[in-house]
């Protein structure tokens, strides 16, 4: 460690006998504030950070002239994460406390190069260029702080600054692919198109049996619009290495990118047979292929194939099969996304993920008593997350075993509370008062879920209470609020009441097309009718958007046309209900006798 001479700073004028008493004194001073700063630095050793703060302040404040005890305050005041000490002045001071440090010591590249990178944090990055240059005056050539000099020049939109620092890096360390790239994002930063193709064609002159820097040309083309250039750098890369798979991901995307959708396949498939690429690049790359198809709603045959060759390849990979459950179930194949993530479950039945894919496929294929078999089995291998007990009751709710569903409910309420009732209102405020927001929200949603669950169970009296309940611990939690509202205005409750947990619903989330729907809805059993068609036309719009319009929205708009003395565009809706809903007797009634009918 350095012993340091000690600095008396005067800020103002004192008598002659102040100074010759603190002269006396300033050896014990420092010996005193050394022994605090030691003290911080053993504490920060065993990571106990606050003690360390505390000590580096002690010894800041018993000798702030003590450059190291002042860095050390310094730093840490940034990292106590205060609301005062992280203010812009606090922080601007805890780096001047650095500074003092860095500017007495300037050869300590260490420090340095901290106190830099916190400046250029702190947006203070002249600050961090002026160490970075005065670093650069002493250590000439040194090639981490050139580069760390040429992007500080970049962040203060310095260009040609920059590319001067990086060519002065090439002159000390030669010709680097890395540092022609930064090269070129300065130089088009700049605007200098010409420069930029320079460096990549020096880059090419380099090394001309290196397929990358062809890419590389490729990519600068592609980004200044240059098409042609783009594909002949692409194939000229390809040329020098048949089996390289860069070469072949970045014909692909050309391809792409132009709609060439047959040249695009036979790239990606070259690609995934190429060698360059392991196991997991591979799935990362058809998974993106795959999902571009699907947002693309394009012939997914065309992944089918591509699938084969990763299948071809990893045929008992659980990784490989579990992208094959996940793209099938996208496609809605879920007898397929069973089957796959069930191989990928026996060569792997530890993972947690994989039990809840099958669960999720089962679900959506309406086969609840097939999922809890798989709940139960899952129970065997792994700890069951709250994720799959959820979908577990859900199960339970389609097959009508509410009394199973409740009790999985039951439990993860007792998980926060054993002493949560289930069917009776919660009021002591205790219960709230103890428990963190979190654990709020999660008992507000297994409430609501447990209210749904008495819903359909045909229980009115419980439903209600479980949602009181779930209010009472988030009291704007829309899911409740808005599934209460609904079954109140369709059991003849207080419209009311009804209509004012919409809207709280709906002011939480004015674009939930569901939120909107019950809103209408409420309007529409008001009696208001012209304002009910306003709303379920905006619900409407946003479930279009969606791709998702129930057959419910189509029968409620269909009664508030008929009510706005509109009957042909109630029938033309009414009927588009039908369709999604075949055996809906009500629908049926409405469709033939083109009337409004309660019942």
């Amino acid at each position: 460690m350095k012993k340091y001479q000690l600095i008396i700073l005067l800020v103002c004028a004192v008598s002659a006998a102040f100074i010759s008493v603190y002269a006396a004194d300033g050896g014990e001073i420092r010996r005193k504030a050394r022994y605090y700063y030691l003290e911080g630095a053993r504490c920060q050793a065993e990571n106990n950070h606050l003690a360390a703060f505390e000590y580096f302040k002690k010894a800041f404040m018993t000798d702030p002239s003590y450059e190291e005890a002042a860095s050390a305050y310094g730093m840490n005041r940034l990292m106590v994460k205060t609301d005062t000490l992280q203010s812009n002045p606090e922080l601007k001071r805890s780096l001047d406390y650095m500074r003092r440090f860095v500017d007495a010591y300037p050869a300590d590249r260490n420090e340095a190069n901290s106190y830099a990178y916190v400046a250029a944090r702190l947006d203070s990055i002249e600050e961090t260029i002026r160490v970075y240059q005065r670093l650069d005056s002493l250590y000439p050539g040194k090639e981490m702080t050139l580069l760390q000099l040429a992007d500080a020049y970049m962040h203060a939109h310095r260009e040609a600054d920059a590319i001067k620092a990086l060519c002065r890096y090439e002159t000390a360390q030669g010709k680097s692919p890395q540092v022609s790239l930064k090269k070129m994002s300065f130089m088009l930063a700049a605007g200098d198109t010409a420069a930029a193709i320079d460096e990549a064609t020096a880059l090419i002159d380099y090394n001309r049996r290196e397929p990358s820097f062809r890419i590389l040309k490729g990519n600068l083309y592609e980004v200044i619009g240059n098409n042609d250039s783009t594909l002949a750098y692409y194939k000229q890369a390809e040329e020098l290495n048949p089996d390289n798979g860069a070469a072949k991901m970045a014909l692909a995307n050309f391809y792409k990118n132009i709609g060439d959708s047959v040249a695009f396949d036979n790239k990606m498939y070259e690609a995934l047979l190429s060698e360059d690429f392991i196991q997991e690049e591979k799935i990362a790359i058809l998974e993106e292929y795959l999902q571009s198809l699907l947002n693309d709603k394009s012939d997914t045959g065309r992944g089918d194939h591509l699938f084969s060759v990763l299948m071809e390849q990893y045929p008992h990979e659980p990784a490989v099969l579990d992208l094959a459950a996940r793209y099938s179930g996208a496609k809605g194949d879920y007898k397929d996304a069973e089957e796959q993530i069930g191989y990928a479950i026996d060569l792997d039945p530890a993972n947690v993920a994989y039990w809840g894919q099958l669960m999720r496929y089962q679900l959506a294929d309406e086969r609840g008593a097939d999922a809890m078999t798989s709940y139960r089995n899952a129970a065997k291998h792994i700890d069951i997350p709250d994720g799959m007990r959820l979908m577990y009751a859900a199960a339970a709710v389609d097959e009508k075993k509410y009394d199973e569903a409740e009790n999985t409910y039951a439990e993860m309420i007792h998980q926060v509370n054993p002493e949560l009732p289930l069917t009776d209102s919660v009021t002591d405020t205790r219960f709230r008062n103890s428990l963190n927001f979190d654990d709020l929200t999660r008992l507000s949603s297994i409430y609501t879920m447990l209210g749904d669950t008495y819903y359909s169970a045909g229980d009115l009296d419980k439903a209600f209470r479980a949602y009181d309940n779930s209010l009472f611990f988030y009291a704007s939690n829309p899911v409740s609020l808005n599934n209460y509202a609904y079954f109140l205005t369709e059991n003849g409750g207080d419209l009311d009441k009804a209509l004012e947990m919409s809207t709280k619903a709906i002011e939480g989330e004015p674009e939930n097309d569901t939120y909107l729907d019950t809103y209408a809805w409420i309007l529409f059993k008001k009696g208001d009718y012209k304002e009910a068609l306003e709303y379920q036309k905006k619900a409407m719009e946003i479930a279009e958007k969606n791709g998702d319009v129930a057959a419910e929205y189509y029968h409620h708009i269909g009664d508030i046309l008929f009510m706005n003395h509109q009957p042909d565009e109630a029938v033309k809706n009414w009927k588009r209900a039908l369709e999604l809903e075949p055996d809906n007797g009500l629908l049926k009634k409405k469709v033939a006798h083109k009337a409004f009918f309660y019942e």
